[in-house]
């Protein structure tokens, strides 16, 4: 059986090249309940977000996703602009400081460029339609990548968490039977407490007694449900897309089964078996969890 599950830890990175400025991307993400998605750009790319998650959110269900994107302008259309009416303002302004305590030191150049905005740096509007069509390809391109390590690692964890449900399948098998031979203890034990207490009870008495116990004590249908669970989260497994929420559901009916299994028996090879299971089902809903 081929599985299909997705892991949501992934990377990815893109840079493209324009002409007039190069954009880089960087996706990254991590496991969370839900999509939850941060997105950096440069100051006044804002309108272009939204758009950002979009193309985030057609491509992943679950995760904490990071976008960063950086911009390097290669034609630089910037001109320097001066405000010639705050520079009279600050010309006469220096003389009345000179007249008042007798300044003899002239206003230098570097003096007006300590005055905020008496220089300023005029850049052209910028074209977001132009940038969003660079951009888009940046983010799809770190997205591929991302999306592509995010099924490489989810193979992996396939592969592992397959042979852990196979594994507890076995165990499942080696209960069923060891679960008559809780009977036949009980009956044995309770024959020899009998004939250690020196009473008689009658053989039908003790079989009814032996019987109840029997019905209080079976874990058939536990074991039953427990095989059917482990059947089915292999196929969740192969359905793919986004299964994780489904296969923790199932693993807490799973561990509520074995649960109420070792519950119901006193046999020391049976506790053995429930504590082997329990310990695969615990290492499997610490994969899951990373499962998208």
């Amino acid at each position: 059986m081929k599985y299909q599950i997705v892991s949501m830890t992934g990377y990815g990175q893109s840079t493209v090249n324009s002409g007039k400025f190069t954009i880089a991307a960087e996706i990254r993400s991590v496991n969370s309940r839900y999509l939850e998605m941060k997105v950096k750009m440069p100051l006044g790319w804002g309108e272009l977000e939204e758009r950002i998650r979009e193309e985030i959110s057609s491509r992943l269900a679950r995760g904490r996703v990071e976008i960063v994107l950086t911009a390097h302008y290669q034609q630089n259309d910037a001109t320097l602009a001066i405000d010639w009416e705050l520079l009279r303002s600050v010309q006469n302004a220096h003389e009345q400081v000179k007249t008042a305590v007798g300044l003899t030191e002239p206003l230098s150049f570097a003096d007006l460029l300590a005055v905020e905005g008496v220089l300023k740096v005029e850049k052209p509007e910028e074209n977001m339609e132009e940038i969003w069509l660079i951009v888009q390809k940046a983010v799809v391109e770190a997205l591929n990548q991302l999306v592509s390590m995010r099924k490489n690692e989810g193979e992996r964890l396939s592969v592992d968490i397959a042979a852990r449900v196979n594994f507890i399948k076995d165990k499942v098998l080696d209960l069923e039977g060891l679960a008559p031979l809780v009977i036949t203890e009980y009956r044995d034990k309770l024959a020899q407490r009998i004939a250690d207490l020196g009473v008689s009870l009658a053989e039908d008495r003790l079989e009814q007694e032996v019987a109840l116990m029997a019905d209080r004590m079976n874990v058939t249908e536990e074991l039953v449900r427990l095989k059917s669970h482990c059947e089915g989260f292999l196929q969740i497994m192969a359905e793919g897309n986004s299964v994780g929420r489904k296969l923790d559901f199932l693993l807490q009916e799973m561990n509520r089964e074995i649960n109420t299994t070792g519950s119901k028996s006193s046999c020391l090879a049976i506790s053995r078996l429930v504590v082997e299971v329990k310990s695969e089902l615990e290492k499997i809903r610490e994969q899951i969890q990373n499962i998208e």
